[in-house]
């Protein structure tokens, strides 16, 4: 009997001291934690990242010749609201979201309508053709194609800043605008105007 007792109290004494710690976290978790403000920046660690300086602008004017491309770029956004993004039939578009054009790192990205008079000839551009992006810093930016692909409308994979700077044109493909046609370039030169 004494053995069941003593079990019985090991039972209720884990309980306990499981209660205990459960109390702890509760009260951990509930303290309330000092406000953070929208304009939070992070505290800078012993060793910092190396900056680089970078030449960089946003969009004004985009040329690809060998397609019959060349068009104003104005900024545009996303509207969460209703799920769109800023588009019209008479220009290009710079996604805010995206990189600024540069030559340090990162993924610009330029869209348009697939419509005779914005991107509608992309889907037939050829390995190596040369693009130009032109910055309101007064640079012109000259690319090299380098690959196409598909993606869903859901695909956000372009929006990187990591790896070397890039510059993706973007348009809608298929029957019902169902994929998006991702044309990919790589930087190479820059020159001042």
């Amino acid at each position: 009997m004494s053995g069941q007792l003593s079990k019985g109290m090991r039972f209720y004494s884990v309980a306990a001291l499981l209660n205990f710690a459960v109390g702890v976290m509760f009260y951990t978790i509930n303290i309330t934690p000092t406000p953070v403000s929208a304009t939070f920046t992070p505290s800078i660690t012993k060793h910092a990242p190396r900056t680089v300086n970078a030449t960089q602008g946003i969009p004004l004017r985009i040329a690809v010749p060998s397609v019959g491309i060349d068009l104003p770029v104005k900024v545009g956004s996303y509207n969460p609201d209703n799920a769109t993004w800023d588009v019209d039939m008479d220009n290009a578009y710079y996604a805010d979201v995206s990189m600024p054009i540069n030559n340090s790192n990162g993924t610009t990205l330029i869209y348009g309508h697939a419509q005779s008079q914005i991107f509608e000839t992309l889907p037939s551009i050829q390995s190596g053709a040369d693009a130009t992006v032109y910055t309101d810093t007064g640079y012109a930016f000259h690319y090299r194609h380098t690959t196409s692909r598909l993606v869903l409308p859901s695909d956000v994979s372009v929006f990187t800043e990591s790896g070397p700077p890039e510059l993706v044109l973007q348009t809608c493909i298929g029957v019902y605008s169902e994929h998006r046609g991702l044309y990919s370039f790589k930087l190479v030169a820059i020159d001042r105007l």
